[in-house]
């Protein structure tokens, strides 16, 4: 089995810093006072993120061009430096849940709009980055759909095999699960509730990884 986790209200609840790091650097490499709640930034990448305000602000596509390298930059930086400071907080039964697919031989990766860096940094922080081994990156593609292809890539180079199940709590993630044949549980822990989650095309929906009913699920629903 190779299963797929997004981290933001999948894994963890939120990274204070994470969002703190995308105002520091647009006022460090743009000159401009913002932060991500300008927008609807949940399922999105760093980088489309940051595009997305500076074009609400304003900002004309060739200045944003010309300064990302150094804000993609800056905001790893701002991160590394400050997280510690941040107090993660996993979801309701992710330890144990991980646990229980190490266990089952599963072969874990990521699926996340953060950057790289960004993301082993908040799973580390969160005590969790043990567990998983690759993954698709908003460093990778700015594109959803694109990330969660180079993630079953990577798993696939590392010999993985079986069902792909991807877990996730955004339309974004169950579109992007839908494009590679993966089996989509929601995990209803942010903004979007299970009548959303399940028209995006959730196979299966729960709040957070408590019941052993979502591993009998996938357990038996591997082909």
């Amino acid at each position: 089995m190779i299963a797929l986790f997004d981290i933001d209200k999948t894994l963890i609840h939120r990274s204070e810093v994470h969002e703190e790091a995308f105002s520091y650097a647009f006022r460090e490499v743009y000159g401009v006072e913002a932060t991500v709640d300008l927008i609807d930034y949940h399922g999105k990448t760093d980088p489309a993120i940051a595009r997305e305000v500076l074009s609400l602000l304003g900002l004309e596509s060739g200045d944003i061009d010309d300064g990302m390298d150094d804000f993609l930059h800056e905001l790893v930086v701002y991160v590394g430096k400050n997280i510690r400071y941040d107090d993660i907080r996993l979801i309701d039964g992710v330890m144990g849940f991980l646990e229980a697919l190490r266990s089952s031989s599963a072969c874990m990766g990521v699926v996340t709009g953060n950057l790289e860096d960004i993301a082993f940094m908040k799973l580390e922080r969160a005590g969790i980055a043990g567990y998983f081994s690759f993954g698709g990156f908003g460093s990778d593609s700015s594109i959803r759909e694109e990330l969660t292809e180079i993630a079953v890539k990577r798993g696939l180079e590392m010999g993985a095999s079986g069902r792909i199940v991807l877990f996730g709590d955004t339309p974004y993630d169950m579109m992007a699960g839908a494009h590679v044949g993966a089996l989509k549980i929601g995990i209803a822990a942010g903004r979007y509730g299970e009548a959303e989650l399940r028209r995006a095309g959730a196979d299966h929906v729960f709040r957070n990884y408590r019941s052993p009913e979502i591993m009998d699920i996938i357990t038996c629903e591997q082909v």
